[in-house]
């Protein structure tokens, strides 16, 4: 994945690629968890199958916000918000919500101007991974402050609206898929009218999700007649998906709250796995070390095999210095789920951490495979420049820098890396090629940055309008009348 460059800050070091650890999150920070996104890849994998889209092509997003949303993006690009799955109530709600999002990709559906803001804030999400704050050194500051307003005051500016009749077309598919699939249409439904009653009986602003995906009185009722009719509608199902929407769901609130809420959720008497994995969680977090450990090893007392108990695990011990020991733990969990990449990256982390240099092969090993799964993660390039570093390879140490560079954004670093990659590679053709390609995609992407940026010019005011460029006067043929402030509605343009 490539994307258009901001200009970020150059030099902080990368945070490694876990979904939460004592430092808090900013809102709308990208988070990567081996069991999150384990669990939402297995719901929307059949779903992208049904759709007679490659699962393959999925980029998934999992990120950190209070905002209940959802946003399907172009290529195969879907982002789910830590606060969907938080108020979601069912593993049937999530998975009408992600069949919708699929729906959208099918169709090709885009928002309006959401395009610029949508690689803006993948491009945000990356920096986030390395520790990095959008908006710090921009070229263009506004857009920075565009970025960072929330999925909320973006969606209250029209932004990431979809249209009713791309709105309704999503609907349809997302029946259709979940019906060839055999599972119930009815989470869509539930999720859809749960939100219209919470906001409407709290008075407060519409969740973000409503704002971007306008419920209709059409909608409701096509998704509440085919329910009434659906030979699947109180279809289970598969066994699994409850139990792991809880866990996901139990991990992400005992990450985000305090200790002392989460023990008033979770009793101490209570012996249930979802109460023992967010006490572990909330004692790890509020650093109490010997605790969480009581709580995770009672855990694998009764569950030897789940690589995501020994995967937290690995976290405790790495985050308390204790390296050898969360070596050992991460390598029993990728023992018991050897497919996913961020296990093993969180592996390689370890053994470079631990400075013991007959762990070299295995570190290489081990990341070259995470390069070749996850081409697009910017740590496991953090960590090859590292491995690099420590062999002496300076040469492909710069390369693997300017690959990072590139894939946060940071194109001034990406050139500058790429260009001492060939200087330091004499001799080596394959690598000096490779650091040519990235030079061509700085320029590329430095090309595609100004012509988009100029016509980009957000304002800090509320008017509904202000971003958009007044055309003929004549409402967009999908919307029609602002429910604003009463005027057409009308595309954002942006070169």
């Amino acid at each position: 994945m490539r994307l258009f460059a901001l200009t970020f800050l150059i030099g902080l070091v990368l945070l490694p690629t876990r979904a939460f650890s004592g430092t808090p999150l900013a809102e709308q920070s990208l988070i990567r968890d081996a069991e999150i996104e384990d669990v939402l890849k297995s719901y929307i994998t059949p779903i992208f199958n049904a759709a007679k889209l490659d699962p393959k092509s999925l980029h998934l997003y999992v990120i950190y916000s209070k905002d209940v949303n959802a946003m399907a993006m172009g290529g195969g690009k879907i982002g789910v918000f830590t606060g969907l799955i938080l108020r979601a109530t069912s593993a049937l709600q999530i998975i009408g919500v992600l069949a919708h999002e699929t729906a959208h990709l099918v169709g090709h559906h885009t928002v309006k101007g959401g395009e610029a803001y949508e690689q803006a804030l993948l491009q945000h999400l990356l920096g986030t991974l390395g520790g990095i704050v959008a908006g710090t050194v921009l070229k263009n500051p506004e857009l920075g402050q565009a970025i960072l307003m929330g999925s909320e005051d973006i969606a209250m500016r029209g932004l990431l609206k979809f249209s009713r009749t791309q709105e309704g077309s999503a609907d349809q598919g997302a029946t259709r898929f979940l019906d060839s699939l055999q599972w119930s249409s009815r989470g869509l439904l539930e999720f859809l009218e749960m939100l219209h009653k919470d906001d409407f009986l709290i008075a407060r602003d519409l969740d973000p999700y409503l704002i971007t995906h306008p419920p209709t009185p059409e909608r409701s009722d096509f998704l509440r007649n085919h329910v009434s009719k659906s030979l699947y509608a109180k279809a289970p199902l598969p066994e699994p998906f409850e139990e792991n929407f809880k866990r996901i769901k139990t991990k992400i609130g005992a990450f985000t709250e305090s200790l002392p809420k989460t023990l008033s959720r979770f009793k101490p008497t209570d012996n249930s796995l979802f109460a023992r994995y967010a006490r572990a969680i909330a004692y790890s977090q509020a650093s109490q070390e010997t605790e969480a450990l009581e709580e995770l090893d009672s855990l694998l007392t009764d569950y030897p095999k789940d690589a995501f108990f020994w995967d937290l695990k690995g976290q405790i011990l790495f985050e308390s210095g204790k390296i050898q020991e969360a070596i050992a733990a991460y390598e029993k969990a990728i023992s018991f789920r050897p497919e996913i990449p961020l296990l093993r990256l969180n592996l390689a982390h370890a053994l470079l951490e631990s400075g013991n240099e007959k762990f070299l092969e295995k570190i290489y090993t081990e990341l070259l495979r995470v390069r070749m799964e996850e081409p697009d993660n910017p740590f496991t390039y953090h960590l090859l420049a590292i491995y690099y570093g420590k062999t002496g390879k300076t040469g492909l140490a710069a390369l693997s820098l300017a690959e990072m560079s590139l894939e946060i954004g940071n194109l001034p670093q990406a050139e500058k890396q790429a260009k001492r990659a060939l200087h330091l590679l004499k001799g080596d053709e394959v690598n000096r090629q490779h650091a040519t390609r990235v030079l061509e995609e700085v320029e590329k992407l430095k090309e595609k940055e100004s012509s988009w940026l100029g016509g980009f010019s957000p304002t800090s005011t509320l008017e509904p309008h202000s971003w958009w460029n007044i055309q003929s006067g004549k409402p967009h043929p999908d919307e029609g009348m602002c429910e604003s402030c009463g005027r057409p509605e009308r595309l954002l343009q942006i070169p």
